[in-house]
């Protein structure tokens, strides 16, 4: 029996803000440990968030790049969870009333699943949410800088429409393109800006019925979500074609092996316990305030690719290379 992959991909990206989330520390990369921060980011009893306001309005204008609707209605929940790099034992994000949903990035893919060069892949919603501190491990101890804890991050969830690493890695490529031009992040992945969870499942060819989802957590290069996805699939069709059952559950990659591991049998949305976020009011933009969002919103990559060919004759290479060089563009 033939097998085909279906994956979805969780791009989480920091936001391009000069605060936190929640609080006044800086949002800055290569300080010193545990030097950005106060009681709110720390989890301290009895302390208030109050909104990052360029955040939110970075998260509506990420929704209008990526052909989203933006809700008149949106809220904050908290997600419930343990982890030591996580000081306050939830984590403050968006669940069932997103500030985007329902969009779609087309991009250039010569690939199966794409019509003349091109693929469109469905995005769910792209929510709003606060980066966990991080974890480093020594010889003989752990030690947690929180400096990045309550940084603004985007998530943006896309269907399980991508039918194979090639395509997934042309999504981020793609995906990540609009979001620095876009003035969005700077989605710089040695930073830790920019990270990916790949959601990976196979069935057999011409089903229509999704497969045991197995999540491969905290992905930080494109070419690793290549090779993890190129490894996981060859892993489960392996399983399968063996009689063998595969079971929802989240796995780390070892990029220096090349091979999966599992971590745990897969959560479910209500092991989360999420409930409204108590200190946080919802959000109902106004006709004025998206107007002035709409405002920020520049010409895309791929379509200033097209119009460099359709209105000046160029060939493709030469379009890029003016799609990827805005300056060298704007000389031209």
């Amino acid at each position: 029996m033939e097998y085909e992959a279906v994956i979805g991909l969780e791009t989480h990206v920091q936001l391009k803000t000069q605060s936190k989330m929640w609080c006044g520390c800086a949002n800055a990369f290569g300080s010193d440990p545990n030097t950005n921060v106060c009681p709110i980011c720390l989890g301290m009893p009895g302390v208030l968030p109050v909104p990052n306001a360029e955040a939110i309005r970075l998260t509506a204008l990420t929704g209008y790049l990526l052909n989203c609707e933006i809700p008149r209605f949106a809220k904050f929940d908290r997600k419930n969870y343990f982890y030591p790099d996580s000081a306050k034992n939830y984590q403050v994000t968006q669940y069932d009333k997103p500030s985007t949903a329902n969009g779609w990035l087309e991009f250039e893919f010569d690939g199966p699943g794409s019509v003349d060069g091109m693929a469109r892949v469905q995005i769910t919603r792209a929510h709003l949410e606060e980066d966990v501190g991080k974890n480093s491990h020594f010889d003989r101890f752990s030690g947690v800088d929180f400096n990045r804890a309550g940084v603004p991050l985007l998530e943006i969830v896309s269907e399980p429409e991508l039918n194979g690493p090639e395509m997934a890695y042309a999504y981020l490529r793609a995906l990540t393109d609009v979001l620095f031009r876009g003035g969005i992040s700077d989605c710089d992945m040695e930073k830790g800006m920019v990270r990916c969870d790949v959601n990976v499942s196979v069935r057999p060819k011409g089903s229509t019925k999704l497969g045991a989802k197995i999540e491969i957590k905290n992905m930080n290069s494109f070419s690793g979500v290549r090779r993890a996805a190129e490894y996981e699939i060859a892993r489960q069709i392996e399983v399968v074609s063996q009689g063998g059952k595969l079971v929802q559950s989240t796995r780390r990659w070892d990029d220096v092996a090349g091979i999966t591991e599992e971590m745990r049998t897969k959560e479910h949305a209500h092991d989360y316990r999420y409930f409204p976020e108590p200190d946080l009011m919802p959000m109902q933009p106004s006709d004025d305030w998206i107007a002035a969002v709409r405002t920020r919103l520049v010409e895309l990559p791929l379509v200033r690719k097209q119009r460099l060919m359709r209105d000046y004759q160029l060939p493709a290479g030469d379009a890029e290379v003016f799609r990827s060089n805005v300056e060298l563009g704007r000389y031209f």
